[in-house]
């Protein structure tokens, strides 16, 4: 090439110049961004990370039930949830106009996403059974710390929250378990027995025997059964002057603060 010939060239380069210096500062810009969002995204979905706590939900609807100055019991459903039995359960409580507080394990969260999203849709409270349903006490601490963080981290990537308390499995609980959920610790005062009897008849009798105002009761919505029993059980309880109320509401109805890691069995008065 000539020297006349390099000397064009690098004159047509340096004029070009400006805007392929423009269009490198635009390009490392985006890619920039992109990484910064990437990261971001990484971060939020890391189990080790801050998740954001599912917000007290409070839904009375004043039209067509209304708890105050009733006695008040909580349905709770731990094991699910059960792409068989959950979705008529759902059904039932919709006709009932019955609210429940769902203890879901993240292996069938994460195996049913969208029966999930229904349960938070139809204003139901969301709450971790730990991830696997191991009995976090006879496992070594860091493990019972993981399968903790999953569950919670599960939920969130499903729904943008996390559980709003936590019910070991067996209600077993010791200080690792007690320092790591990072919500109030909900367990029970009326076992219905249900995975034991699987009889609709027999779940309303053994309910009954036990309640009282500010109950918490125990069932599983992985039983067909559990289901079947559920009508009979709502109007039995309303006739005798119950009211049934998330685990939110009836804090909130009696001026109970939950605190994280305290271990609640009732919100009686």
């Amino acid at each position: 090439m000539s020297t006349q010939d390099r000397s064009s060239l690098l004159r047509r380069i340096d004029i070009r110049l400006p805007w392929l210096k423009l269009v490198a500062v635009l390009v490392i810009g985006l890619i920039a961004i992109l990484d910064l969002t990437d990261l971001t995204i990484s971060k939020l979905n890391d189990p080790s990370n801050h998740i954001k706590v599912a917000p007290m939900s409070y839904h009375v609807k004043a039209t067509e039930r209304d708890p105050r100055g009733k006695m008040l019991v909580a349905l709770t459903f731990d094991d699910g949830p059960s792409s068989i039995a959950t979705p008529d359960l759902l059904d039932t409580l919709t006709e009932k106009d019955v609210p429940a507080t769902f203890f879901m394990l993240g292996i069938m969260a994460r195996g049913n996403p969208e029966i999930v999203q229904r349960i938070a849709k139809e204003r139901h409270e969301i709450a971790s059974h730990t991830m696997y349903h191991q009995d976090l006490v006879n496992i070594p601490a860091a493990a019972a710390r993981a399968d903790i963080a999953e569950s919670k981290a599960t939920i969130d990537d499903i729904l943008g929250y996390g559980p709003a308390y936590t019910r070991p499995p067996y209600g077993d609980t010791n200080g690792t378990v007690i320092d790591s959920v990072g919500t109030p610790i909900i367990l029970w005062s009326v076992d219905t027995k249900d995975w034991q009897s699987k009889d609709p008849d027999s779940i309303v009798s053994t309910t009954m025997s036990q309640v009282y105002d500010g109950a918490i009761i125990l069932m599983h919505d992985i039983y067909p059964t559990s289901v079947d029993a559920i009508p009979n059980l709502v109007d039995t309880l309303r006739d005798a002057g119950y009211e049934f109320v998330t685990i939110s509401e009836m804090a909130k109805l009696r001026g109970i603060e939950l605190h994280s890691g305290a271990i609640y069995y009732n919100l009686a008065p």
